[in-house]
């Protein structure tokens, strides 16, 4: 991006335009992307920065000084039209290609990637000032950008690496407790309608929604008889309760999962400070296993499980997270996740809900996952 920004301020419209699709040309060919891959690239590339380059050439002033606030301002404007462009055109792919919500893709992408994205166009305006300056000097940049270069490749590396041990667990999960896996993707989509809710950054809200997938990752090594057995002594119960931190360490070495790991450890702290691993009380549990806590308790009361008669209505359920305010749970995020059920009731939408569900002790009629109230 830094490259192709300066090229856009350094030639003309038309010129800038090819330089930049003949560059995504040969990138695409050599990493021997798709067809469709390149031709959209290719457009993208000739839009952002044939654009940016249209936009710089008509608000600079040859006249003046290279630094001088009006060429300044010309550099910005050209800066947005790029950054803008491209934002807009990948939500839009996105858009087409998921059938999501333009706006939440937009703001996602915006999100994830802003920092980036303004460190490259800030180091293309340095290229494009040293350029004006004195084109040799644009060579003392080359060392730069291979470092840059190689620690961006390291980094997309080990995010590639990270986010496939990830997934290699979650099968081992679902093929080792296919019951275990439903209910984690049951708390992860309530825990995804809460970050939405409280406007939590993209990175973040990814790093926990793995978390609440793998938060009962260590129950695999239990015997099943011991998770369905209705009444436990204090030694098994123990045993239960170390499955946080068993699922922390199979977690353990994934250096770019470590916030994910914290969660998954604390995810059964209370608010209070009475809960495990660690007794850690109030604002000192991380974020995301507060989050967590309040989902999976939930979906825990509301479920059949095999060492009860029956399950706790959503009334119920709902009264116990509300008691427990401030003792086991955030209260703020009790008072955040009432929200939400309520309004998934309001709507009839029952995806987030276990397979069989009472509203309240008044319905006998069992509602199924996806179904209508």
């Amino acid at each position: 991006m830094a490259v192709t920004f300066a090229v856009a301020c350094l030639f003309p419209p038309q010129i800038a335009a090819v330089i930049a699709v003949v560059v995504s040309l040969v990138s695409d060919r050599l990493t021997h992307k798709r067809a469709i891959t390149t031709i959209y690239n290719m457009a993208e590339y000739a839009i952002a920065v044939g654009g940016a380059s249209f936009v710089y050439h008509r608000f600079v002033d040859v006249s003046l000084d290279f630094l001088a606030i009006e060429n300044g301002r010309a550099l910005v404007l050209s800066a947005v039209w790029y950054l803008g462009s491209e934002y807009l055109l990948l939500a839009g792919l996105f858009l087409l290609l998921s059938r999501g919500s333009f706006v939440r893709t937009l703001g996602s992408l915006v999100r994830t990637t802003w920092l980036t994205n303004l460190t490259l166009l800030l180091l293309g305006m340095v290229i494009t000032v040293l350029y004006w300056q004195s084109p040799w000097t644009v060579l003392f940049l080359v060392p730069v950008f291979v470092v840059l270069s190689y620690a961006l490749k390291r980094e997309q590396t080990l995010r590639s690496q990270t986010q496939t041990i990830l997934e290699k667990l979650v099968d081992v999960l679902e093929s080792k407790s296919p019951e275990t896996a439903q209910h984690s993707k049951r708390v992860r989509a309530w825990v995804e309608d809460m970050c939405d809710e409280l406007g939590m950054e993209s990175g973040e809200a990814e790093m926990v929604l793995q978390a609440a997938v793998l938060h009962d990752l260590g129950k695999v090594g239990l015997d099943d008889n011991l998770l369905r057995k209705p009444g436990l002594s204090a030694e098994e119960f123990h045993q239960i309760m170390e499955h946080p931190a068993v699922s922390a360490s199979l977690l353990e070495g994934l250096t770019l999962f470590e916030g994910g790991r914290n969660i998954v450890l604390h995810h059964h702290e209370r608010y209070d400070g009475s809960g495990y691993p660690d007794h850690l009380a109030g604002e000192n549990i991380p974020f995301g296993a507060r989050i967590i806590a309040v989902a999976d308790s939930f979906d825990a009361m509301v479920s059949v499980r095999p060492y009860r008669a029956k399950s706790l209505t959503v009334t119920e359920a709902l009264k116990i997270l509300d008691d427990e305010r401030g003792a086991q749970f955030d209260p703020e995020l009790v008072v955040t996740f009432t929200k939400l059920v309520h309004e998934h009731l309001a709507t009839g939408d029952m995806t987030n809900f276990p397979s069989a569900v009472q509203i309240d002790s008044t319905d006998e009629v069992s509602i199924p996952a996806g179904g209508q109230v």
